[in-house]
């Protein structure tokens, strides 16, 4: 069968690019051909609150300023001209006429309750397709819940359009009840495409620094209490602060590397600090000693990574409190449990998708 995906494809983000790449792989290895969707923008039902004074705050320093607009240059570059035509081209392909099932997912398809660019875009609950069969993978609504979809006034209409489904399939818990409230029906879950794809052979395993920690966090969400920690906790360790892509003030280096270089530099960290969905994958992935700033749900983060690490046994490598960083470092995350849970996750993945990729002739 020739399959869609529409997924968050065209993010700048390793962990948006290595999803979607890492479903197309495992839907390919099952013999079909896919290709990926695009979709359109829709209405913004809620606004961004960061404030422009915060906006002003956060760039005062002249220096830091060109500097991060230095690095997000670089590494939006490198995303447009190297990273993304590799994956779905530069031509945007909406609603392509030949696919014969769609795909929707993974990442934050559903989180329609999210500012500018996304906004309540239909299409990603199949509107519009509904001459095919639609089937979502891993999906996640994020911080959108039940009651704020009906808070919004459109839990009816996402209800009705994820009824049509063929079959749905989320990766956390929010997402799960947030499906069985609107639709009464159960979706399966699975994992995240990273944790359950085989990246061997475009992994890269060769890094040319050594004696580093990985902050892997979205730009200006550190506090600043958690910037001094980390780098009093560097200092002391006697440790270069590395980040990737994603500009941090507190960084000694910010790399903008290939996709499946990222690997490789959290495979030979002495320390990864995460508060990311994927950054965490990235560290489990590599079995790297790592420890996970959870969020509280206005930020997003709650939802999934609590329940990412809950679901795979590892939950002690939460850092509840910043102070906590050398007790994290310290503990050792034993993996033996995960890769367990991981090794059959990856199984129960490809029966959901055999199962269900099939054409309404099949």
């Amino acid at each position: 069968m020739k399959i869609g995906i529409m997924s968050m494809q065209r993010v700048r983000n390793y962990g948006s690019f290595l999803q979607a790449y890492g479903l197309k792989k495992t839907i390919e290895a099952l013999g079909h051909e896919v290709v990926f969707v695009d979709y359109r923008f829709e209405k913004e039902l809620v606004h961004n609150e960061r404030s422009l004074y915060q906006k002003i705050v956060n760039n005062l320093n002249v220096f830091k300023y060109l500097k991060k607009k230095q690095t997000q240059k670089k590494y939006d570059e490198r995303f447009d001209n190297e990273f993304l035509p590799f994956l779905c081209g530069k031509k945007k392909n909406y609603v392509p006429k030949d696919i014969e099932l769609l795909v929707i997912g993974s990442d934050e398809v559903f989180n329609c309750l999210q500012p500018y660019p996304v906004g309540y875009s239909r299409e990603l609950f199949g509107k519009g397709y509904e001459n095919i069969p639609v089937i979502s993978y891993a999906a996640c609504f994020g911080q959108t819940n039940y009651d704020r979809l009906k808070e919004y006034g459109i839990s009816e209409e996402v209800s009705e359009l994820l009824k049509k489904f063929k079959a749905i399939s989320v990766r956390d818990d929010n997402s799960y009840e947030t499906v069985k409230k609107l639709t009464g029906i159960e979706a399966t879950m699975n994992l995240d495409p990273v944790l359950v794809s085989d990246f061997s052979d475009e992994m890269i395993d060769n890094v040319e620094i050594k004696d580093y920690i990985v902050v892997y966090a979205y730009p200006e969400r550190l506090t600043a209490e958690e910037k001094k920690e980390i780098k009093k906790f560097a200092k002391k360790h006697n440790k270069m602060i590395v980040s990737f892509g994603m500009f941090q003030d507190i960084s000694d280096m910010e790399i903008v590397v290939n996709p499946f270089e990222i690997f490789a530099y959290f495979k030979h960290a002495d320390f990864i600090i995460t508060d990311t969905f994927h950054g965490s994958i990235f560290s489990i992935k590599t079995h790297s000693n790592f420890c996970a700033v959870v969020r509280g749900n206005t930020i997003g983060n709650s939802n999934k990574l609590a329940d990412l690490l809950g679901r795979l046994e590892i939950s002690g490598c939460i850092l509840s409190d910043i102070h906590e960083l050398e007790d994290r470092y310290l503990g050792k995350i034993d993996y033996d449990e995960a890769d367990k849970i991981m090794a059959q996750e990856k199984a129960n993945t490809n029966t959901f998708l055999k199962r269900n990729l099939k054409s309404e002739k099949e």
